[in-house]
């Protein structure tokens, strides 16, 4: 009996001390959740101030914070778009709203990011509005010929639409262009028109006497 109580009385004085901790424990992962929240937003904002662009890869931001892009800090990530520290621009993509980005050539540079490992290059409507033929086209899409997969990605800024091309990028270099102000090559006209009629859409849109 002596040495069950003797447990009883260790257990239940464990008990208290947590009970009595527990708040101030709950306090301290807050404010730790808030500091690393803070710094975030800091170094964010010092980064775009010294010339990046504003959209950042999970990569990016765990390179920042000097920690592992694991699971852990995929959650850590979570929570910050959860307090508003950030945004989600696509799947793997941020932003912070407090640090701000370039206002020019914002869906190229989240196409670029997200089809970093293909050729890709601006195409149908959206550059046949570059040159005029085509005036109905929204401003916040851009069209995208690429030689991954097709698909459509809307993001906080915009549409991104991505069509297939089968085609050899090493068979287009007559017919495109490098825009250094996005970053991206464009198609020339004659290219782009050839794109929209090989996907069959559109050329309603294009305007007559062009």
């Amino acid at each position: 009996m002596g040495r069950d109580k003797y447990h009883y009385l260790q257990t239940y004085n464990q008990l208290l001390t947590f009970i009595r901790y527990f708040p101030i424990m709950v306090k301290m992962r807050l404010d730790n959740d808030m500091n690393k929240l803070r710094n975030l937003t800091e170094l964010a904002n010092k980064t775009v101030k010294f010339g990046h662009f504003g959209i950042f890869t999970a990569e990016d931001l765990a390179l920042l914070l000097n920690t592992p892009a694991n699971h852990s800090f995929n959650k850590y990530l979570h929570k910050a778009v959860k307090a508003g520290v950030l945004r989600k621009v696509a799947r793997g993509l941020y932003y912070c709203p407090s640090a701000g980005m370039k206002a020019k050539g914002v869906l190229e540079y989240i196409a670029k990011l997200l089809r970093w490992n293909h050729f890709m290059y601006i195409s149908l409507e959206s550059q046949l509005s570059h040159t005029g033929r085509i005036s109905q086209l929204p401003i916040k899409r851009l069209t995208v010929m690429t030689t991954g997969r097709s698909n459509v990605v809307e993001t906080p800024f915009g549409v991104i639409e991505f069509t297939h091309t089968g085609r050899d990028p090493d068979g287009l270099i007559d017919e495109l262009y490098f825009d250094a102000e996005v970053g991206m090559f464009r198609a020339k006209e004659s290219c782009a028109l050839r794109d929209l009629k090989r996907v069959g859409r559109n050329t309603h849109m294009l305007d007559v006497g062009e």
